[in-house]
C-alpha cells in the first residue's frame, strides 16, 4: 500500500491535460474559489494534519508561501502538522480522542479509516458545506467520484483527493538488470514466470536483493476472485458468495511459493521486519509488486530507489478501485469548517496551490525542465512527494521522466477500467466493532510473517486462520454478505 505513495502533480500556468472528448474529466488550472472576498471575512487560522514519507526540514519557507497565497483569497492562514505515515493512525486517534481542536486531516480506507472514523463522529458532514463552499471542486470532478465518497450511510464526510482510481496489480522490476541479462518481460505472466529471472539475479549479483515481498502479494483479482475493500467472491458465483482470502487454497499455493523463494535466497532473511522504503533507497531491490501501477508511475519511483529506472510488469487489468484510499476531512472539532472548506476547495482547483503544497517553491525546493516539468531538489529541504494525499493531481505538475500525457492517460484509465459488480457497496462496521478489533490484532501477529515468505505456511497459516475464526471472522462474514445481499437488491442484482 505505500507504494501507492507516489501519483505526484503539474503547473499554475499550464492547463492540465483532460481525456479526449471525456466530458467528466476533471478540470484544471487556477479556479476562482467559491469562497466571498477576503475583506468581508474574520481572519481565522487552520490547522491541517497531513502525512509523509519522512519529515521535511523547510516547512517553514513552504508554510509562508501558503500563507502569502491564500490570505489575500480566504483571510485564512494555514498551520502545518506533517507526522510520518508509521505515527499517523495513532497520532490522529489520539488527538480524536482527546477532542483536540483542529480543521483538516487525512483519511483512507486502510490507514486513519474513513468509515469508522466517520462512524464515530470524527468528521464534520460536508452535505452541506461542499455544494456552498466548495463548487468549484465540485464541478471539477465526475458525479460518480463524490459519489464513491460517501459512506456506507450515504454520508459525505470527506473529499477524495483525486488521482489514479484504478489498480493494475504487477511486477516492478529494475531495467538495467532486465537488459544486462537479456530478459523479456512479456514472458512474464505469473509469479511463476519471475522466478528464473530471481535465480539468474541470485547467482550473479550478491549484493542485490532479488525480489522484495512487500506486504500481501496474493492478488485475488489474478486467482479469479472478485470485490473490493476484502470483500471477495468467486468471478461468474450469481449468489455472490463471500470469502476469506486466508482460507481459499490458492492462497496457500501463493504462501507456499514465497517461503519457498525465501529459502531459495531470493528473499531477504529479514523482509518481515526490514523497513521498505529504506531498503528501496539503497538500489538494491531488483523486483517487487505494486497495486497499483499507473501512467507515469516509472518516473515516481526512480526518485524512491537510488535513482533506477524500472519497467512495470502488469499481471492483471485494471479495475476501478474508488477514490476512498485518499481524502482529505474537516474535524469535527473545528471552529471554522466553512473557511476549512474554502481552503480545500482552493488547494483543489488552483494549481499554483496545489503545487506550493505539493512541491513548495520554485527554484527553491524544485526546478523547472519544461512547461509543466519539474526536478525536484533532494537537498532543498521540501521534497515529501505525497501529493496524491493533499488534493488533485491532475492539476499539479509532472515530475521529470513522467510522459507529457500522464494526467490524460490517468483519467482515461479512470473511465475504462473495469467497474466490478459490487463495486458502490460499503461495509458498515459497527454491528461487528469488537471483531474487527480482535482481527487485527491476529493480522498484526501473523499478517508481517505469513505474507513476506519468512515462516513456513503450511504450519503458520492454519493457526493464523483458527486464530481469525476464534476473533470473530465468520461473524464478520456473515454481517458483510447480509449487508452485500441487502444491497444487490436493492439495485436489483439478486
Amino acid at each position: 500500500m505505500l507504494l501507492a505513495l507516489f501519483v505526484s502533480a503539474c503547473s499554475s500556468k499550464a492547463d492540465s491535460p483532460s481525456a479526449s472528448g471525456e466530458s467528466d474529466a476533471p478540470s484544471s488550472g487556477s479556479s476562482g474559489s467559491a469562497a466571498a472576498p477576503s475583506a468581508e471575512l474574520p481572519p481565522v487560522k487552520l490547522t491541517y494534519y497531513f502525512p509523509q514519507g519522512e519529515l521535511q526540514k523547510d516547512y517553514a519557507s513552504v508554510e509562508e508561501a501558503v500563507n502569502q497565497y491564500i490570505q489575500p483569497k480566504l483571510n485564512a492562514t494555514v498551520k502545518f502538522m506533517p507526522v510520518v505515515f508509521g505515527d499517523y493512525e495513532q497520532k490522529l486517534n489520539t488527538i480524536v480522542s482527546s477532542g483536540e481542536n483542529f480543521d483538516i486531516g487525512w483519511t483512507s480506507n486502510w490507514m486513519f479509516n474513513y468509515e469508522s472514523n466517520a462512524e464515530k463522529g470524527a468528521f464534520q458532514d460536508l452535505g452541506e458545506l461542499l455544494p456552498k463552499y466548495g463548487a468549484d471542486f465540485m464541478k471539477s470532478l465526475p458525479e460518480s467520484v463524490i459519489e464513491g465518497s460517501k459512506t456506507s450511510k450515504g454520508k459525505l464526510m470527506a473529499i477524495p483527493n483525486y488521482q489514479v482510481a484504478a489498480k493494475a496489480f504487477g511486477f516492478v522490476i529494475q531495467k538495467e538488470y532486465l537488459e544486462k541479462y537479456n530478459f523479456d518481460v512479456n514472458s512474464i505472466k505469473s509469479f511463476e514466470d519471475l522466478e528464473p529471472f530471481l535465480e539468474v539475479i541470485k547467482k550473479n549479483e550478491p549484493d542485490a536483493i532479488p525480489y522484495f515481498s512487500l506486504g500481501n502479494s496474493f492478488s485475488a483479482i489474478a486467482h479469479g476472485y472478485a470485490g473490493i475493500d476484502n470483500t471477495y467472491y468467486k468471478k461468474g458465483d450469481p449468489d455472490y458468495k463471500l470469502i476469506q482470502l486466508e482460507s481459499v487454497p490458492e492462497y496457500m499455493t501463493h504462501t507456499q511459493m514465497l517461503y519457498d523463494w525465501f529459502n531459495k535466497g531470493y528473499i531477504p532473511k529479514d523482509v518481515a521486519t526490514a523497513n521498505f522504503d529504506e531498503t528501496l533507497k539503497t538500489g538494491k531491490i531488483v523486483s517487487y509488486v505494486d497495486w497499483t501501477l499507473q501512467p507515469g508511475g516509472e518516473a515516481n519511483i526512480f526518485s524512491h530507489n537510488g535513482g533506477h529506472e524500472v519497467v512495470f510488469v502488469p499481471l492483471t487489468q485494471p479495475e476501478f478501485s474508488g477514490v476512498q484510499p485518499t481524502m482529505t476531512f474537516i474535524s469535527r472539532t473545528s471552529k471554522n469548517p466553512e473557511r476549512a472548506m474554502m481552503f480545500l476547495n482552493l488547494m483543489n482547483t488552483d494549481s499554483k496551490l496545489f503545487n506550493l503544497m505539493a512541491y513548495g517553491i520554485e527554484g527553491k525546493h524544485y526546478d523547472k525542465v519544461g512547461a509543466n516539468t519539474i526536478k525536484l531538489k533532494p537537498e532543498g529541504g521540501y521534497a515529501p512527494d505525497v501529493g496524491w494525499a493533499m488534493g488533485n493531481v491532475i492539476i499539479g505538475y509532472l515530475k521529470e521522466g513522467q510522459p507529457e500525457d500522464t494526467w490524460q492517460k490517468t483519467i482515461e484509465l479512470n473511465n475504462t477500467a473495469f467497474v466490478p459488480d459490487i463495486f458502490g457497496f460499503s461495509f458498515d462496521p459497527s454491528g461487528v466493532k469488537t471483531e474487527i478489533a480482535n482481527l487485527d490484532a491476529v493480522f498484526k501477529e501473523y499478517d508481517d510473517a505469513v505474507k513476506s515468505g519468512s515462516v513456513d505456511p503450511a504450519v503458520y497459516l492454519p493457526k493464523m486462520v483458527n486464530a481469525l475464526k476464534k476473533a470473530g471472522s465468520e461473524k464478520v462474514l456473515q454481517e458483510r454478505q447480509k449487508q452485500l445481499d441487502e444491497w444487490l437488491k436493492s439495485k436489483g442484482k439478486k
